[in-house]
């Protein structure tokens, strides 16, 4: 492994001697670093063993010493403007600033924020400058100079000091007490000094010297906030004069045929300097404290690699993301008396992953990525804390979620112990992406001058991260194009690594990448796919699903197409977290923001592009959240028609876990919610396979309609889930009622109405005095536009070509009599051009309830696609307790509604209002028997013979539309209700394919109606 680096690096060697002496070092492609340590696994001390089992228990040690807290800060704009001797120890900085670290600087008031996409974002006129690498903007490249002292533990004295910068970006210089030590070019990965022979007695001074742009910057084109400074941690830790430098694990297993694993363990040491040590050792524990392991070398002189004893262990407990089974590694040097001079290891995993029979297997076995892409964000901008890291980890286990792509560059790395711990695969992807050269003949991945910054970042990333058990797949880098670069950074890694496979989703099906791993296709190229007979790869996507506003329309499409086909071994959701910040306006009142909204009108921007998260900022779940958790569950529901009882078909999608870990609760409900039966069961089952069971029969013939609901708990308390916890549940329903309409009441009521007759628009309805319209009930052919909508071929840029967003009505006919009112309309655009027709037919019922019939026949000529065929109006906002018995309490679409369980719920207009980023369409709910609204002392009931669908907002359409911000959202003291036969659904064409076409509306005449029931609250 070693010998396959020297080899290849030494073939950059004439590379470096092309490049370029006239141009400042952070303007050349061949610039990397100077005066740091080679790349290499965490080596950090621990004081005991018992720290290794805990994330970041290196902390805990006396020879570790964070830097992190405040520096002092001096931001220019211009490189020839910065401080030319900063560094000096004697240097003054009484009118500096201090500035937080790690943090963003543009998250603390200095420079410009700029979101853009695909593009970077100095290529632009309000920098003057155009794309042309290695070269980035001179005169306008801000550089931050950070300094602080520090003060060394007595207990360091005659050891060996290193400063870690766990993640500068773009570039910087480093001094310690006033000498250079060097650079670094390439950021979310560490870099490192050896500082001791710099190092004095009492106060010392560091100082960092970072530039905004560098030639690094055109590998560093991820679509997320640019942004610059320290992100990450900075500290310093310390080694005896001779050094554990290294260490490489394999630790894989083979599955055994009476089920049981061995494991296979090979330690690599690497030790440098010199010293007192005289012997290096290891001990391998397991979970229990037991050693499993141990093992003693005398290290022999002049040599600086160590190698163990290969072990074959029998009944090893095998790490997968279902069972992070993890052993203690703890490496000892010792000297000629025994005595521990350093210690340091991590925690590891024994696990196997390979291609079997053309798919992705763990330990054996193939298995589903339910994954998520993960961009590092905060209010800091890039850096994340442990707690939030925390969080993310709870979550994304909490919603069965077991893969995380770190998108798109090496993390934290608190991440990867998390991941360990917690049970998460991981796809590491290299700090590459070169998206603004395109993916033709200038990309950077054909230009050989690139490929010592393509191999640096790679072998950085592998080299850190290397004895990482979560991590199952290298990614080369992100829509970067492809080339020589690349084919040689996989040929690296392939040699580097054969424990692991390697992805890059550019190569597409070229050589260069183990997985055939594309972006956001369409269940036709899946199909297609599936079917071939040449194919040797999974089909994993290493993005799909765009998760941006109201979303994650038709995943249980892909799912079920997912779970068919073998080949097709799902894929990462685009993404986790959405990247906003939150920020107050002049008024008070706090909103997201997005691209654009920091600097001049013309900063360059992608919008809220960068706002695709399943959840939000702060960690608040979107609602599609649900709808993901829902579909990524591990057991799944069939009910099986029987005469004699209920029988339902069970599968168990676990990769390694059997059904009788968890505990089924199940129970019976009618509409109303009470409870008709219920129960627990423990079900044997096998992983990958089915089981049936059956439950006894209930009489239903006193219920309007019933509901079987199946949940599944934990039997034990977990690392996360607890025994309350719902990892799945299905609900099936056992009986229907024919005609919603038996859900009113009976009661007489004293209903009067009021029809426009020149609209033919209800206007009035009134129970007794009391009137419940503020504004008249018409048709809705359109709604609030989502962000899928603005990029569906059906949606916004249709429906505006359409003017359907300010449709009018006209009377052509009218006639009235004792029991009815029907009104035949045209109905005009935003022009008032006729683009339809409707007849509506309102007539009093026996109960006093007043029935709105209508049937809409749209012009086929002028209308393509609509939002929706339904009916809104206004009630006062004093109407906004809200009941209904429908799909709830999450909001749903007619392709987003599995998360949703029929049943009775209260709740309010304003909970059911979710604030996106940017104000869309929501609150949606499906499969409605009845709705109702209610002040304190009154109550309009809503049903239709069919089930429907419903939303009421605390604000009017136009307001959400024109809306680009949440703070720009005002109330008027009205309530907009929808009651919808049809609505399109939410789709994922921001990235992917839109509204599917059985979800989409049929453009074809439409008969609906409604029941509306005014009466006195009881």
């Amino acid at each position: 492994m070693r010998k396959l680096s020297g080899i290849l690096l030494g073939l950059l060697t004439p590379l470096l001697a092309i490049a370029q002496t006239d141009t400042p070092v952070w303007q050349s492609q061949y610039s990397t670093g100077e005066g740091k340590l080679q790349p290499h696994a965490y080596v950090l001390p621990y004081t005991s063993p018992t720290d290794l089992q805990t994330p970041g228990g290196y902390e805990q040690s006396a020879f570790y010493m964070s830097l992190n807290g405040k520096w002092k800060f001096h931001w220019n704009r211009n490189p020839d403007l910065r401080p030319k001797d900063f560094y000096q120890t004697d240097f003054a900085t009484h009118g500096w600033n201090d500035i937080n670290v790690p943090g963003n600087w543009e998250r603390q008031g200095y420079g410009l924020p700029i979101y853009v996409n695909e593009t970077y974002e100095f290529d632009d006129k309000l920098f003057h400058f155009k794309k042309n690498p290695p070269l980035v903007p001179y005169a306008q490249n801000e550089v931050g100079a950070y300094r602080r002292t520090f003060t060394l533990p007595s207990s360091w004295k005659g050891r060996r000091v290193v400063l870690c910068c766990e993640g500068v970006k773009s570039f910087f210089n480093i001094w310690i007490n006033g000498k250079y030590m060097g650079y670094n070019m390439g950021a979310k990965m560490p870099s490192e000094w050896d500082i001791t022979s710099q190092l004095t007695d009492g106060e010392n001074v560091i100082a960092l010297e970072v530039y905004r742009w560098s030639a690094g910057s055109y590998l560093e084109c991820q679509d997320y906030w640019r942004l610059s400074g320290i992100e990450q941690d900075v500290y310093l830790y310390s080694t005896p004069t001779r050094y554990i430098a290294d260490y490489s694990v394999l630790a894989k297993v083979d599955r055994q045929d009476d089920g049981s694993f061995n494991g296979q363990f090979n330690l690599e040491t690497t030790i440098k300097g010199v010293g007192t040590a005289t012997t290096v050792a290891y001990t391998l524990q397991d979970a229990a404290g037991k050693t499993v392991l141990s093992e003693e070398k005398t290290l022999a002189k002049g040599a600086d690699r160590q190698n163990f004893t290969s072990h074959i262990l029998k009944g090893i407990a095998p790490w997968s993301a279902e069972h992070p089974n993890l052993y203690s590694l703890t490496i000892t040097l010792k000297d000629k008396n025994g005595y521990v001079t350093e210690q340091t290891g991590s925690q590891i995993g024994f696990r196997t992953v390979e291609i079997k029979n053309g798919q992705l297997c763990i330990n054996g076995t193939p298995i589903l990525v339910k994954g998520v892409n993960r961009h590092e964000h905060s209010e800091r901008g890039r850096t994340v804390s442990k707690e939030l890291m925390e969080q993310d980890i709870r979550l994304m286990k909490q919603n069965n979620i077991n893969l995380v792509r770190c998108s798109h560059y090496p993390n934290d790395a608190y991440w990867y112990q998390l991941c360990d711990k917690y049970g998460l695969y991981v796809i590491d992807e290299a700090n590459i992406e070169s998206h603004g050269m395109g993916y033709g003949e200038a990309s950077l991945a054909k230009d050989s001058t690139w490929l010592t910054a393509h191999m640096d970042r790679t072998r950085r990333m592998f080299e850190r991260s290397k004895n990482h058990p979560s991590i199952i797949i290298w990614s080369l880098g992100n829509e970067a194009g492809n080339g020589i670069n690349f084919e040689h950074t996989y040929r690296w890694l392939k040699q580097a690594d054969s424990t692991r496979l390697v992805q890059y989703e550019r190569a597409e099906e070229n050589f260069n990448t183990d997985i055939y791993c594309p972006m956001y296709q369409s269940l036709d190229h899946m199909r297609a796919y599936a079917k071939r007979k040449d194919i040797t790869r999974p089909y994993i996507m290493c993005e799909y699903l765009h998760a941006m506003g109201n979303s994650c329309g038709g995943m249980k499409d892909y799912w079920d197409l997912i779970e068919k086909e073998p080949s097709l071994q799902g894929g990462s959701i685009w993404d986790w977290v959405d990247q906003s910040f939150r920020e107050v306006d002049k008024d008070g009142n706090w909103y997201w923001s997005y691209g654009g909204d920091y600097g001049p009108k013309d900063v360059p921007s992608f919008d809220n592009f960068c706002c695709n998260g399943l959840v939000a900022a702060d960690r608040t779940p979107h609602p599609h959240l649900q709808e993901v958790k829902k579909i990524y569950q591990n057991i799944k529901s069939e009910l099986i028609p029987d005469e004699k009882g209920i029988k339902v078909k069970v599968k168990n999608w676990f990769d390694f876990t059997n059904l009788d870990a968890y505990q089924l609760n199940w129970q019976i409900a009618d509409d109303k919610g009470a409870i008709l039966s219920q129960g627990t069961k423990s079900i044997d089952c096998a992983p990958h396979e089915t089981a049936l069971i059956t439950l006894p029969s209930v009489n239903l013939k006193s219920a309007t309609e019933a509901y079987l609901s199946l949940s599944w708990h934990p039997m034990a308390d977990g690392l996360i889930l607890t025994k309350a916890d719902v990892v799945a549940y299905d609900q099936f329903i056992l009986k229907q009622a024919s005609d919603c309409t038996v859900f009113l009441p009976r009661e007489k009521q004293h209903v009067s109405y009021k029809v426009d007759e020149t609209t033919g628009e209800l206007i009035s309805l009134k129970n007794g005095s009391q009137e419940y319209l503020t504004a008249p009930l018409s048709l809705s052919l359109y709604r609030p536009v989502t962000d899928n909508d603005g990029r569906d071929r059906f949606g916004a840029r249709v429906w505006h070509e359409e003017g359907i967003e300010a449709i009018t009505q006209r009377v052509t006919d009218i006639s009235r009599s004792r029991n009815m009112t029907t009104a035949q309309a045209d109905v005009l655009n935003r022009n008032g051009k006729r683009i339809g027709k409707a007849r509506f037919t309102y007539q009093p019922q026996k109960n006093g309830a007043l029935a709105v019939k209508v049937t809409f026949t749209p012009d086929t000529s002028s209308i393509k696609s609509l939002a929706r065929i339904g009916l809104t109006f206004c009630m006062n906002e004093n109407f906004g307790k809200i009941e209904y018995t429908g799909r709830g309490d999450v909001e749903t679409y007619s392709d987003r509604k599995q998360a949703g369980l029929i049943g009775h719920y209260t709740t309010t207009a304003e909970a059911m209002f979710h604030y996106y980023v940017k104000p869309q369409a929501t609150g949606n709910r499906t499969d409605v028997r009845w709705l109702s609204l209610s002040d304190r002392q009154n109550q309009l009931k809503i049903t239709s013979h069919s089930p429907f669908q419903f939303s009421v907002t605390p604000f009017s359409d136009e307001m959400i539309d024109r809306a680009t911000h949440i703070n720009q959202l005002k109330r008027d003291t009205n309530l907009t209700i929808h009651l919808d036969a049809v609505q399109s659904g939410i789709g994922t064409a921001t990235c992917g394919p839109g509204v599917a076409e059985q979800y989409r509306v049929p453009i074809q005449p439409t008969t609906f109606e409604f029941i509306l029931y005014p009466s006195a609250r009881k």
